[in-house]
């Protein structure tokens, strides 16, 4: 942003797990938004007494001394049923959905055809079920809310930029979630360097059979 030279408007947590709530001060006091569930699930988190150290386990070894936790999960549920992200820039659909987080949504920069997923439609990660109330019912519905916006948009997000293999890449998502059948991002065809899909894959098998 430094480098672009612009500032920060607004921000959107797509889902309430923690890297994807933090904030640096750097990014100044602009609005952070989230959908109306969103803010619950870090309340819960904020209520516990080693929080930080909760969260400081589930980041990345090498960040975890850099990431500053006083903006911790500092976000603004919208009102239920908001369609759009309330800021002046390119309009931002919200496809708010059930899958892999609580208060999970997907946004749509329509003018730009990008689809923000939030750690899903990945080509080297599995889909992750997450706290949801029904991984097996709840996956397949918000894979169902990605594919209603899914024509003609990249995708950014782990792995690589999908453009037209976003629907490949739900159906195979929603092989594995009905089957947890094999799957080329687990096992001996999975990318090198992306081994440790294979090892959710595994955890998540046993914890559902």
């Amino acid at each position: 942003m430094r480098e672009l030279g612009q500032p920060v408007v607004a921000g959107f947590a797509t889902h309430p797990d923690g890297d994807h709530v933090l904030w640096h001060a750097e990014f100044g006091d602009a609005p952070r938004y989230g959908t109306a569930r969103c803010p619950a699930s870090s309340r819960d988190l904020l209520a516990k007494a080693d929080w930080k150290t909760l969260v400081v386990e589930g980041l990345p070894p090498e960040l975890a001394d850099d990431v500053p936790m006083e903006l911790f999960a500092r976000i603004t549920g919208l009102p239920a049923g908001t369609e759009y992200v309330p800021w002046d820039g390119p309009r931002a659909r919200i496809a708010e959905h059930p899958a892999h987080a609580p208060g999970h949504a997907a946004l749509l920069i329509e003018e730009r055809g990008v689809l923000v997923a939030g750690d899903m439609l990945s080509d080297v990660l599995v889909p992750m079920f997450g706290d949801t109330a029904g991984p097996i019912g709840d996956y397949p519905a918000g894979l169902r809310a990605l594919e209603a916006v899914a024509d003609d948009v990249e995708v950014p997000g782990h792995g690589s930029v999908g453009a037209d293999q976003i629907r490949a890449r739900i159906d195979l998502d929603r092989a594995y979630v009905h089957a947890l059948r094999d799957d080329p991002r687990i096992g001996p065809s999975a990318k090198p360097g992306w081994e440790c899909p294979g090892d959710l894959h595994r955890g998540q098998a046993a914890w559902l059979g």
